[in-house]
Formats: C-alpha cells, sequence, structure tokens
C-alpha cells in the first residue's frame, strides 16, 4: 500500500525551529544534534571524507568510480516499490513506482555523488522513500559522468529525460524535479535548459545540499569548509580541474550566477555545518533576488545529504516530511489522475 498522509513522517515545527521571510524567500532554521546524526557524522569522517582526501591529490589516476554504486546493494530497498529500466538516447535510467501511483504527480530524480559516482544502486534507498511517501512514479537517471564525460553531458541526458516524461504523457504542471548534491546542481541546470529549449516549466523543483558555484572561493574561505564531515577542503580543486578538462572548451555554467527568472516554486535543504551550504544560501539568495518563490531550510550539525539516512536520524526524517510537505503545497495530490504501474526488476 501507498503511504496515507496519516502514515506519513510528521513535519511539524518544533519550538526551537526559526522561520523568518525576505522577499520571495523563506528560510527555516532546525535543530539538530541527535546522537544518531553524531553518529553518521563520525561513521562519514573516518571513511568518506579519509577517501576523499586520498583522492584529491590522485585525481588523474583511473580511479574504479563505478563501483562505488555498487556500495547501495547493501542497503534494504524499500518494500512493495518496483523498478523498470528505461533507455534515453546516451544513459539508463529508472521508472521507480509504488504498488499504486495515486497522486497523479511525477518526479524526475537526478542523484549526486560529485559528478562522478551512483546511479542505479546507491540512491534507490531514498527514491524508493520518496516514492512510497509521495505515492508518484519517479524517473531516476544515471546521466553521464566524470571522467568520462563533461558536465555539459549529464546536462543534456537530464533534458532527454525531463523530454522522455512528457513524452509520456505526463502534465508538466504535474511534475516535480529532484536532485541532491550534484543532483541539485543538475536540477536546476535542467530547469535553465527547459526554460532555453522552450519547453513548459515543471510544478516544482526541490535541491538537497545542492552544488551551485563553480567558484568556490567562498566555500573554502567559509567555516563550513573545515566542519564538513564529508568533503575535505581538498576536494574543490581536483572536481574543478577534472570537470574543466573533461569540458574541453565548453564552459561550465555556475546557476547560482545565471538569470533565473521563470523557475518554478524551489525548495532547498542543506546543513549549516557542510562544505556546500554557502552554495545553498547563495543560490537561494539569487532565486529571492530573480522573484522565484524559494524554501530555505537549514539544519543544524547535520551531514551532507543527512536526508539519505531517514531510516535511522531524526532530524533526517524530518528534512523528508519537509520535501513531502512542500510538494503537497505546491502541487496536491489528485486521485482523478490516471495511475501508472511498473513492471517488476
Amino acid at each position: 500500500m501507498t503511504a496515507s498522509r496519516s502514515e506519513r513522517p510528521s513535519a511539524s515545527r518544533r519550538p526551537e525551529d526559526d522561520s523568518r521571510r525576505t522577499g520571495a524567500m523563506m528560510r527555516t532554521d532546525f535543530a539538530g544534534g541527535s546522537v544518531q546524526s553524531r553518529a553518521l557524522e563520525l561513521a562519514l569522517r573516518s571513511t568518506v571524507k579519509v577517501a576523499l582526501r586520498v583522492w584529491a591529490p590522485t585525481w588523474r589516476l583511473p580511479w574504479p568510480v563505478g563501483l562505488v554504486d555498487h556500495a547501495g546493494r547493501l542497503l534494504r530497498t524499500v518494500s512493495g516499490v518496483t523498478y523498470e529500466p528505461v533507455m534515453l538516447p546516451h544513459c539508463r535510467a529508472e521508472l521507480v513506482c509504488p504498488p499504486r501511483a495515486t497522486s497523479g504527480r511525477f518526479v524526475l530524480y537526478l542523484h549526486g555523488g560529485g559528478f562522478h559516482v551512483g546511479g542505479r544502486h546507491l540512491h534507490r534507498q531514498m527514491v524508493g522513500r520518496f516514492v512510497q511517501l509521495l505515492g508518484t512514479p519517479v524517473l531516476q537517471v544515471n546521466y553521464r559522468k566524470l571522467p568520462r564525460h563533461s558536465i555539459t553531458s549529464s546536462i543534456e541526458d537530464c533534458l532527454d529525460a525531463y523530454r522522455h516524461i512528457l513524452e509520456l504523457g505526463v502534465d508538466p504542471a504535474r511534475l516535480i524535479v529532484m536532485g541532491d548534491s550534484a543532483g541539485g546542481y543538475l536540477a536546476f541546470m535542467t530547469a535553465l535548459g527547459i526554460r532555453e529549449a522552450g519547453l513548459p516549466m515543471p510544478a516544482a523543483l526541490v535541491a538537497m545540499s545542492p552544488f551551485t558555484d563553480w567558484d568556490h572561493t567562498l566555500k573554502c574561505a567559509a567555516p563550513t569548509a573545515q566542519t564538513c564531515a564529508v568533503f575535505p577542503r581538498s576536494a574543490p580543486e581536483p572536481l574543478l580541474a577534472a570537470a574543466t578538462k573533461c569540458n574541453r572548451d565548453e564552459r561550465l555554467i555556475s546557476p547560482a550566477r545565471c538569470d533565473l527568472t521563470g523557475l518554478p516554486p524551489t525548495l532547498i535543504q542543506a546543513s549549516s555545518t557542510e562544505f556546500l551550504y554557502p552554495d545553498a544560501v547563495l543560490m537561494a539568495d539569487q532565486l529571492d533576488a530573480h522573484g522565484v518563490p524559494c524554501e530555505l531550510q537549514v539544519w543544524n550539525q547535520q551531514v551532507h545529504v543527512f536526508q539519505a539516512a531517514a531510516a535511522v536520524v531524526p532530524e533526517a526524517a524530518q528534512a523528508v516530511a519537509e520535501v513531502v510537505r512542500f510538494i503537497d503545497g505546491v502541487l496536491p495530490p489528485s486521485s482523478d489522475e490516471p495511475t501508472m504501474r511498473c513492471r517488476p526488476a
């Protein structure tokens, strides 16, 4: 059964949560620091951050980055969710469905992974959770990645996925584009590409811990460059070098430095102690400056893309519930819409 509204995690705000509005932007700060979140932080500091410290000076070596996605096989999949492979012009994707799609909505999900890793397995649990809670199909895109392909190719694959959804007959007014980390960057770049191509805009954007600016000056100078549990301060320079090398003569575009006029209502979530916190704030400010309705939600003392740990970390479960609340507010579920089923994987 698809989770009913009463079965969803609660998104009720606590007394210590602080909300304030500036122009078109609403910012809410959430408390953090639970025992579970601290344990997760310690685990990531001693594993992922150490690995990235090793990768940073050796990024030119032929690292087997494709194997990282298979770590997701260790995670439990969400019960009742089904998967159907989809072929796009230049990459694979996966249509993920609840037993019965009842909300009349559709989600395009763009995973994170530093433009290097991720794909079919690493994000299956988190995507499955959103499928279940929203009662909606999700198309997850295994876009082309560094170091074999350019950032431009990644963006093109996401636009191809959006066109594919439209070709399925999905009403763009019932469509949400979501992404985390590098996928947050791709969500914004996809929206800008949609506008440039003259395609109809989706109803909303959701970006969790988004990367939004190729200029790393602000990020490296901010206190969060030292407090982040995932990214060492040495990581941005090789990422920029790899992306510049693969993009060749094509300019790397920062969505936070673009004209954002006409983008749909947007939710941005980030941690106040993660490396990409300055990118999240900058993007929210720029959306506000261009008159785009935006919610910026900031959690204290959480790791990068902490929403992936919603099964064990209470702040992550609350953040996921906030995503559901935002989408329900912008695009309420409609039982009048036709349902969609997936074939078993």
